[in-house]
């Protein structure tokens, strides 16, 4: 998001179980542990992103919270946000859509990142993988996308360049930084980078 002029929330994708659409990893003193956010999908096998309801029977929140304090109650810079963790915590979400975009205004916030932001489905674009895509960023105006290298095994390099659309791959590498507990665990939440590293986050982005 901070590398791109206009970064597009793909909203109306079909949601998969057991990704990161509804968890992500925080890091503990015995390794990794995920923060999962239970989410209604019995009978709902293909809905999108922007429909999938979350189940608030479950007191996801408290359990959130709570492993969030025992982890990193002691990295440099918890206390400074602890404030704006529970008001995102303390917010009211039937939708797991809304829950997502409250959770990366908070990280945006706190890392000062600007980037303009649209969604898929203002676009009303009907195609699928690639193609998709690209006619997306034609949507948008843009001349050239931003891949993270783990596409490189789905997408078609020459629908994007069919449509007069660079495609470009981010090939992102982990650097370590110091976090809470002796080691480094790579590929944890962004919350981990922003807790353990403050206003100096942004170097490892």
């Amino acid at each position: 998001m901070r590398a791109s002029d206009v970064f597009i929330y793909l909203d109306d994708v079909q949601f998969e179980k057991r990704e990161f659409q509804n968890r992500n990893r925080i890091r503990g003193a015995r390794g990794w542990q995920y923060l999962t956010v239970p989410v209604i999908s019995k009978g709902r096998f293909s809905q999108k992103i922007n429909e999938v309801e979350v189940d608030n029977s479950a007191a996801w929140r408290a359990t959130h919270l709570r492993a969030i304090k025992l982890n990193y109650a002691h990295a440099p810079f918890f206390k400074e946000h602890l404030p704006g963790l529970e008001t995102l915590y303390n917010g009211d979400y039937r939708l797991l859509a809304d829950l997502s975009l409250a959770t990366i205004n908070f990280l945006k916030d706190a890392f000062g990142i600007k980037t303009p932001v649209r969604f898929s489905s203002g676009f009303k674009v009907a195609e699928a993988s690639s193609a998709r895509l690209a006619l997306l960023c034609s949507a948008a105006g843009a001349g050239e996308y931003l891949s993270g290298a783990g596409a490189k095994s789905y997408l078609v390099p020459g629908i994007f360049s069919a449509a007069g659309i660079k495609l470009s791959w981010q090939e992102f590498q982990p650097q370590e930084y110091q976090q809470a507990f002796p080691g480094f665990e790579p590929d944890m939440s962004a919350l981990d980078l922003l807790l353990n590293c403050g206003p100096r986050a942004v170097d490892w982005l």
